[in-house]
């Protein structure tokens, strides 16, 4: 890989600088020290931070944004001899080398499927790449900025989703006290996920988050300094707490709760299986075996797409069926719950069901792979990603920033 060295000469904005000295720090950043070397900046010094990705290197401006040379291709012969020609580059053009590039240290970006990824695609190609490529390594002390925030970015929720999080986690929680035969009282459900709202909340109004966005809730109205009062809190918190009574008082709670523990087969674990020689992952709600059928559950607490509900359980029926052979043979249904209305639907999950589920997933994975330069490395360019033209997506994005729609 080419690199930098003392005495080069550098064209930037117009403007030469001789290197004096150029230092790795980690990960792939680099410290330049350099003088004036043109009359403009005659006798000037300048630290510079550097980013460089195989043969190109980004420089960052002192007023955002970057300057790009590419160390094999973009040197120009002068009569002091060469000099390394940079042009103007956007935080874009450094995740888009950032996502052609092979992951460095222990953990390689490898391609995997799930149903939320599914979705995230369908709804915004870009949003996909940011999550899926440009946050990759995000959570490096030492990662391009560009590319921490893509990961603050990713790891960010908005109050709807946030207010759902809260009552599945709770609804995880009792059940999987019932599954061990130790019940709560729902008050003590209630009180812990109140617990639980405030210190995500203070943790995303007082910017905590930003130090560890995967361990600590940041809300999309905090980071883009959006109207979020006391009000908008105490009534996110209260349709929590309704959704979770409607649970508690539901027929559906009433069942699971004279079932002995041993019927249940799974409470919200990450699981995986392999279809199509692509790892795919699931986390059902809830699994259970009444000694006839095998029953899959989801919670639900907005409104209802019955054909997404059908595709969703749909899979995990396709995990049931790949991860454990020996069950072939008992039937599969899928239940599910929807909070608001307190009414539950009931999913067919038959072979054929089964089958065209498959085939769709099959189909997905094959298009998603199709959009990348490298699909042993799971490596993507971001021009087949392309930003949505529905802006009322984009308002509620996360990754607005990004696009520079985050005022639109």
């Amino acid at each position: 890989m080419p690199t930098l060295k003392p005495g080069q000469i550098l064209l930037l904005n117009n403007r030469l600088w001789s290197l004096w000295q150029v230092t790795p720090r980690e990960g792939r950043r680099l410290e330049l020290e350099a003088i004036g070397a043109s009359e403009a900046a005659q006798g000037m010094t300048r630290r510079l931070a550097a980013v460089q990705y195989g043969p190109e290197l980004f420089i960052a401006q002192r007023r955002g944004g970057y300057w790009r040379a590419n160390l094999e291709h973009d040197w120009q012969e002068t009569r002091s001899g060469p000099l390394l020609a940079f042009q103007p580059a956007t935080p874009l053009d450094l995740l888009n080398r950032h996502t052609q590039t092979p992951a460095q240290g222990d953990l390689p970006n490898m391609f995997t499927w799930s149903y939320s990824r599914w979705i995230r695609y369908r709804t915004c190609a870009r949003a996909y790449y940011y999550h899926y490529y440009a946050a990759w390594e995000g959570w490096q002390p030492e990662a391009p900025e560009p590319v921490r925030t893509a990961y603050t970015l990713k790891n960010l929720t908005a109050i709807a989703p946030w207010t759902s999080t809260l009552v599945y986690e709770s609804i995880r929680f009792a059940l999987a006290r019932l599954r061990a035969g130790r019940p709560l009282d729902k008050n003590d459900v209630i009180a812990q996920m109140h617990r639980r709202a405030q210190a995500d909340f203070e943790s995303s109004k007082s910017g905590r988050y930003k130090q560890q966005p995967n361990a600590r809730v940041g809300l999309q109205e905090h980071y883009y300094n959006l109207r979020l009062d006391a009000s908008v809190w105490r009534s996110a918190w209260q349709q929590a707490e309704q959704l979770l009574q409607m649970f508690f008082a539901s027929q559906v709670y009433a069942d699971l709760g004279r079932s002995p523990g041993s019927t249940f087969l799974d409470v919200e674990t990450l699981h995986s299986f392999m279809l199509a020689d692509t790892k795919i992952w699931v986390q059902m709600d809830l699994a259970r075996f009444d000694g006839q059928t095998i029953e899959i559950y989801g919670w639900k607490s907005g409104a209802i797409d019955e054909a997404e509900v059908r595709r969703q359980l749909g899979i995990y029926g396709l995990y049931i069926r790949h991860a454990y052979p020996e069950w072939h043979a008992i039937p599969l249904r899928g239940i599910v719950y929807a909070l608001a209305e307190d009414r539950m639907i009931e999913v067919d999950l038959d072979p054929a069901a089964l089958e065209a589920v498959e085939a769709e997933v099959i189909a997905s994975i094959t298009q998603m792979r199709r959009l990348l330069i490298d699909t042993e490395a799971n490596l993507a360019k971001i021009e087949p990603f392309p930003m949505n033209t529905d802006l009322t997506v984009c308002r509620a994005c996360r990754y607005r920033q990004l696009c520079g729609r985050a005022k639109g």
